[in-house]
């Protein structure tokens, strides 16, 4: 009888070492095409194995209970649960899996609600390969990642948000003023409120003029939805 070799040479057992510890990708994208071409992109890295794909949320999520990827590419405009709500549900439920979103979608809007619902990294589909197979290390190495458009605009939306801050901090409602606001949420004229502050209607208007002007609001309306959405007033 011809003799088996139970054991593997030393260089094959390398291999699979290494096929082990490669960076385990899953793709999530509702066009077959697009799978393909990052699929095939991906699979002569030798870092990197894709170990599957999906065209949508509810379909990834059933995938993984079998295998967890260490990096999923997740777009965003989807059929069924978008690539914001997935990412969230990801962050909540699967926190060691690195979310870097490969979408067509560049809006700020989009891009910052991205990174609060958890994702690591942002890249448009006119990335270069190069860029992506960086883009998977770097998140899959617990650093964050952005495309050189994207990291502009996450900058732009930064820079303003804490000149919006300082002109917040600058221009803080007095006690008074949030009490005007109070009344004006409840309904009164300027008349009602000037009655219960003991001070002229027009004063009372004066006081309104100046919080529009410091919050850089226009209406009453806009005003009111502010003073909620900052715990400035109660239902």
């Amino acid at each position: 009888m011809k003799e088996v070799n139970l054991f593997l040479p030393f260089p094959e057992k390398k291999n699979i070492f290494e096929f082990m510890n490669k960076i385990k990708v899953f793709i999530v994208d509702d066009h077959k095409i697009v799978r393909d071409g990052i699929y095939s992109m991906l699979i002569n890295d030798n870092t990197i194995e894709p170990i599957g794909e999906a065209q949508n949320g509810t379909e990834l999520f059933q995938k993984i209970k079998e295998i967890i990827p260490d990096v999923i590419l997740l777009d965003i405009s989807m059929p069924g649960i978008s690539g914001i709500e997935i990412s969230k549900k990801l962050s909540d439920n699967y926190p060691q899996i690195r979310v870097l979103i490969l979408t067509m979608t560049t809006d700020e809007k989009i891009i910052l609600s991205a990174i609060n619902a958890g994702i690591k990294g942002f890249l448009s589909k006119d990335t270069s390969k190069e860029e992506l197979l960086k883009a998977i290390k770097t998140v899959f190495e617990g650093n964050e990642y952005f495309g050189t458009g994207i990291s502009q605009i996450v900058y732009k939306s930064y820079v303003n948000n804490v000149k919006l801050n300082l002109h917040l901090n600058r221009n803080e409602l007095t006690d008074r003023e949030t009490e005007v606001i109070k009344y004006i949420s409840d309904g009164l004229s300027y008349k009602e409120i000037g009655a219960l502050m003991y001070i002229s209607p027009r004063t009372v208007e004066t006081h309104r003029n100046n919080i529009l002007s410091k919050l850089n609001l226009n209406t009453n309306i806009e005003l009111v939805k502010h003073a909620l959405k900052n715990n400035l007033i109660d239902l």
